[in-house]
């Protein structure tokens, strides 16, 4: 699943259907096993490389998933950053969700764009990144 799309997807359904006809990077070819490894995304740019200039930005996202350490937030297409829950708020609490909603918007700055472990990491916004 990770080859298949730059998006974070739950199922490989998402990305490809059965009988589709795709075209794809041979990753790996085991030649004893007959299995052969493909890569939908390494034909396609990584979507950091153009959302890296925003490091230090205030940029509006929609929450799209809630774990138990923070949230995850579109920023662009096919980019997601995580806000850590210490990020949310000072004031105790449980969970994340007792503070904001899966769809709802929310503003945060970029802190870090991390090109070889491909993720973005987020702080909120007047606060320290800690």
């Amino acid at each position: 699943m990770p080859d298949l799309t730059w998006s974070r997807i739950d199922h490989p359904s998402e990305a490809v259907k059965a009988g589709q006809r795709i075209k794809a990077e041979v990753i790996v070819a085991e030649t004893r096993s007959g299995q052969v490894t493909l890569s939908l995304k390494a034909l396609q740019e990584d979507p950091l490389i153009r959302f890296s200039d925003q490091v230090g930005r205030v940029v509006t996202g929609r929450i799209t998933k809630i774990i138990p350490f923070g949230v995850f937030v579109r920023l662009a297409p096919e980019v997601e950053g995580l806000l850590h829950i210490s990020e949310l708020t000072d004031e105790p609490f449980d969970t994340p969700a007792q503070l904001v909603r899966e769809g709802e918007l929310i503003a945060v700055v970029v802190a870090e764009v991390d090109l070889q472990r491909h993720w973005v990491r987020l702080c909120a916004p007047g606060g320290a990144c800690r």
